[in-house]
């Protein structure tokens, strides 16, 4: 967590006795939303969320900033975005959307999101794996925060070549180990590393590490390559969204 945000989080418990950190799991009304939730995201067909207590953790601190202020926003000033407050909080994310809602009990917050187009777009969603709901109760009212996102997996270099490797393997091509030269590949804006020169080099950034490029899948059925290599660098890291960089070589 960032400075900022754990210096919020400490000045709302201090400021306000009400205010207490949850330490024990979801409380029933958060409980409540969540099946709610998945309820009628299977009335729709749609895939369950899953509970993630990240996204749980950026929720409970905009909802203590809510009470706080006895309304209800997506963002106050001198506060952090959401996206934001979702990458300061751990999430690893490719989406986040947000819910907000003030009423005077769970079920009213979760109707209340259901009859509004926004927030019942948000919450029925395909697009988004993973949801952390907060509720502060404060003022005889609930101030309720349900944040979703697409969650990404967390890998390391290693393991995203190897993911990519075993994808290209299945096409049928050759996959040579990763190599220090396909890593410095994935680096460079054109062109290539090392004195083997490849007939094919695509570079690119993908939130989903299980599947390849339509370009490039188009380049291998051509049947012009029978071999790869692969290289994955760090992605640029300026916003809290996450993708990975990878690099594949092809040759003959």
């Amino acid at each position: 967590m960032h400075a900022s945000v754990r210096a919020l989080y400490v000045f709302l418990l201090s400021g306000a006795p009400w205010l207490q950190p949850q330490t024990a799991g979801p409380t029933v009304a958060e409980r409540f939303l969540f099946a709610a939730a998945n309820q009628d995201r299977a009335a729709h067909q749609l895939a369950p969320l899953q509970w993630d207590e990240h996204l749980a953790l950026a929720g409970r601190l905009h909802a203590y900033e809510m009470a706080r202020r006895r309304t209800i926003s997506h963002q106050f000033p001198g506060e952090p975005d959401l996206a934001a407050r979702g990458g300061d909080s751990g999430v690893h994310f490719s989406l986040i959307t947000e819910n907000v809602a003030e009423a005077p009990n769970s079920a009213e917050i979760h109707d209340l999101w259901m009859n509004s187009a926004g927030h019942r777009a948000n919450l029925l969603d395909p697009n988004v794996n993973a949801v952390g709901i907060a509720v502060v109760q404060a003022h005889g009212e609930f101030f309720a925060v349900e944040d979703f996102a697409h969650t990404v997996e967390h890998l390391s270099l290693e393991q995203q070549e190897n993911a990519l490797g075993v994808l290209l393997a299945r096409t049928g091509l050759m996959v040579d180990p990763p190599s220090e030269d396909a890593r410095q590949t994935c680096q460079l804006s054109t062109g290539y590393a090392g004195s083997r020169k490849p007939w094919f080099v695509m570079r690119y950034t993908s939130s989903d590490i299980h599947r390849l490029p339509e370009q490039l899948q188009s380049r291998i059925t051509s049947g012009r390559y029978h071999e790869a290599t692969v290289g994955a660098c760090v992605a640029d890291r300026q916003t809290p969204f996450t993708s990975y960089s990878l690099a594949v070589l092809l040759y003959p």
